[in-house]
């Protein structure tokens, strides 16, 4: 291999773990508090893992289980969409070490997140 083809191979290998660590770092189960707009908390546990390189992950809550859809991962945000109480919200999430912050945005409501990963 030449000098130019060792070096392209180089870059395309930090490019694939900075993604695969991005990714690993949403990993694990969070307990979150979702802040209704009369100021009820909402509690729900969410898992999130890697499957085939990609994110993937469930809400749980005393209500049941439903399937994170769409979920991406930029600028330590966790982005992604699912069903509630038959409505689709929208979170966004950023994480931060062990703790993550962000909104939740639906057709009949919007309001704040917060949460802790599990230990």
């Amino acid at each position: 291999m030449t000098a130019l083809g060792l070096t392209r191979a180089a870059i395309l290998a930090v490019i694939l773990a900075g993604a695969l660590t991005a990714a690993s770092v949403a990993a694990g189960a969070w307990d979150c508090t979702a802040i209704t707009p009369d100021g009820e908390g909402l509690k729900f546990t969410l898992k999130i893992q890697e499957e085939g390189g990609r994110i993937a992950g469930t809400l749980e809550s005393a209500r049941g289980s439903t399937k994170i859809v769409d979920p991406k991962l930029e600028d330590w945000k966790l982005i992604f969409k699912t069903d509630y109480d038959g409505a689709t919200y929208t979170l966004e999430l950023k994480i931060s070490g062990d703790t993550l912050e962000g909104t939740y945005k639906g057709e009949t409501a919007s309001g704040q997140v917060k949460g802790a990963r599990k230990s």
